[in-house]
């Protein structure tokens, strides 16, 4: 910490400089300018740096008027001229600051420099997507910081001055992001950036210093059509991401700063994206051919520019053999696990909940091999099996459907009841718990990078989960319960998250992390 020094500057009023004489020319000498309550201290950054000064001259208050100024090496900028400064700190390096009191009736003025030591904010916690009253899109965080819950509301609306346009989408986060500087006309790789999607705002929100990088007006090559659609999907890992707006997919490249014009191609997608793992290609469903295919990934700094369709081809341990393509079916579900299918290779399988079109009796489930993602050389159904509606109708016309992690699952949420379909054992569990108020978010999410085994790192730390998130809203307020998995079924945990608004999508940030393992998990 940097000592705090005093620097008295003393002007002339009339020809008196240090001192006054009354009628007796008995001389007075005027008492320094002192200003106080100002002092060193740490602050996260994102905050507002909060200072009230006061001024003193010969024990007395006096009134000042002030002139605060934040350095840039020994740059001064002036950040404020009022009596209170409050200044959101917009950087992650320590800052050094400068106050300059003025006293009104001499005009004796002192300057006090001080420095603050900027603190990470974004660290470990939950980023909370959630759409406000007039429907737009805003930012809660409930951090963990000192071994203590600490939140926050309306991030977004402190970064921008206003919430995003629209309602949420997602928020993931990218390692990678290609920034180019307009103060030093150069480009910065590796970026680590969270990336909030509304229906009509996308944005680069720098983790470190909690700044706007780029907004959407610089995120595309090829500027689609806001005021007539709509963001229905996005999903990114570091080696490319992924977004479908009306239908059309747009790809960014690591190694690009913008999403490429829509992949060409007689298309429309339907708004799920799925995928299996760092450096593998992203799994969609085109609803006008009724087929299965994939958003390929980037060779260094090319990007393809059309969507990829299974061929049929058959691998010799695929006994179904049915083509993934021309299906004639709806997408109603589709989620990803870890979980392989009973007597294949070990990889996970996305599981597609479908209805034949004229089927109103009858859902379809594939299981889609997650090896076959890479290249689409192979057809991927590895699964397949048809659940009459009479079943469960429940589950053919759910609110709310989301894939366990680990295990062949699907949870489902109908009329405030939480159901789930093993799919190994071919079952349904009803009811295993009822919630009040209007749902609004669920998901199951399973953490398994934010672990340290290695001793040579230090301390050891786990904070490995599998949980099932489900958000209320109620009026104005939200709700976030979280239901532990274990061998017991799930088990309700006592802490609950509160805010105001409506939850939409839902992000578990740790500095300590392979993403790139894991992404799938927050689509």
């Amino acid at each position: 910490m940097k000592h705090i020094y005093y620097l008295i500057m003393i002007l002339v009023v009339g020809v008196v400089l240090t001192a006054c004489y009354d009628k007796d020319n008995t001389i007075h000498r005027i008492p320094d300018l002192v200003i106080e309550n100002v002092k060193n201290a740490s602050v996260q950054t994102g905050e507002i740096i909060d200072i009230t000064p006061v001024c003193t001259m010969g024990g007395e208050e006096v009134e000042c008027t002030y002139n605060w100024y934040r350095y840039h090496d020994t740059v001064p900028e002036l950040i404020s001229q009022d009596a209170r400064l409050q200044w959101r700190v917009d950087t992650t390096d320590n800052v050094t600051l400068e106050v300059e009191a003025t006293h009104v009736e001499t005009g004796l003025q002192a300057v006090l420099a001080f420095s603050y030591t900027i603190i990470p904010r974004i660290n470990n916690g939950w980023l909370i997507l959630k759409e406000t009253a007039d429907g737009n899109t805003d930012m809660d965080v409930s951090l963990i910081q000192n071994g203590k819950i600490e939140f926050a509301a309306d991030q977004l609306s402190l970064s921008l001055g206003e919430p995003m346009e629209g309602k949420p989408i997602s928020i993931l986060y990218t390692e990678s992001f290609k920034w180019y500087n307009p103060e030093t006309g150069k480009t910065e790789a590796s970026q680590k950036c969270l990336i909030p999607v509304s229906e009509k705002d996308i944005l680069m929100y720098r983790v470190n210093d909690e700044n706007i990088l780029v907004k959407k007006e610089d995120l595309f090559y090829e500027m689609p059509d806001f005021a007539s659609g709509s963001i229905e999907a996005f999903m990114s890992h570091s080696s490319f991401s992924g977004l479908i707006y009306n239908g059309k997919a747009y790809l960014m490249n690591s190694g690009l700063s913008a999403f490429m014009p829509a992949l060409m191609g007689d298309y429309h997608l339907a708004p799920y994206i799925v995928c299996w793992g760092y450096g593998y290609s992203m799994l969609v469903y085109d609803e006008q051919s009724c087929s299965f295919a994939i958003l390929p990934k980037s060779k260094s700094s090319s990007i393809t520019m059309e969507i990829k369709y299974f061929k049929d081809i058959y691998r010799p341990e695929d006994d179904l053999k049915i083509s993934s393509n021309q299906l004639d079916a709806d997408l109603i579900y589709l989620g990803q696990t870890d979980k392989k299918i009973a007597g294949e290779y070990n990889w996970g399988t996305a599981y597609a909940l479908m209805r034949k079109k004229g089927d109103m009796e009858n859902l379809r489930l594939y299981g889609l091999h997650s090896k076959e993602f890479d290249a689409a050389d192979y057809a991927p159904i590895r699964f397949a099996r048809t659940i009459p509606v009479s079943r469960c109708s429940a589950f053919a016309n759910a609110d709310f459907y989301t894939m366990h992690q680990t295990s062949n699952i699907i949870y489902f949420i109908k009329d405030n009841r939480l159901s789930y379909y093993d799919i190994d054992e071919d079952k349904f569990v009803m009811d295993i718990h009822t919630f009040d108020g209007e749902i609004t978010y669920c998901k199951y999410i399973s953490n398994n990078y934010d672990y340290n085994n290695a001793e040579w790192m230090g301390d050891l730390y786990d904070n490995r989960f599998d949980r099932l998130i489900v958000a209320t809203s109620s009026g104005t307020d939200y709700a976030i319960y979280s239901f532990d998995s274990s061998v017991d079924g799930l088990k309700l945990l006592p802490e609950i998250i509160r805010g105001k608004g409506k939850v939409r999508f839902m992000f578990w940030y740790s500095p300590a992390w392979s993403l790139f393992n894991s992404i799938y998990r927050y689509s």
